[in-house]
């Protein structure tokens, strides 16, 4: 441990006292409201209706199935669209030979 000399006094103070003193310098006031927001996050996210990670994650999740579930309704309704025109042309042969 190396000591230092402090400013303003005259003596010897240890390094590790340093971190101890800057939390004891700064205002309550930023003590405070960091404590407030450190219990009332959760809150003041559902409050405010503010999107989180996991909201983003989920929501990508959605519309990725969403995505996936379009594009399978439309190759089946390409799919049926051909198999209808196949049976129109049926029933239109079937009636032209009666």
């Amino acid at each position: 441990m190396y000591p230092v000399v402090s400013e303003g006094e005259n003596y010897w103070q240890p390094v590790f006292d340093f971190p101890e003193k800057l939390e004891n310098a700064l205002p309550t006031f930023d003590k405070t409201l960091d404590a407030y927001f450190d219990r009332s996050f959760a809150a003041i996210i559902d409050e405010w209706g503010l999107v989180t990670e996991n909201d983003l994650r989920d929501f990508e999740g959605r519309l990725s199935r969403a995505t996936n579930e379009i594009s399978a309704l439309c190759a089946g309704k390409t799919m049926i669209e051909r198999r209808m025109e196949n049976l129109e042309a049926t029933i239109s042969s079937l009636e032209g030979t009666l």
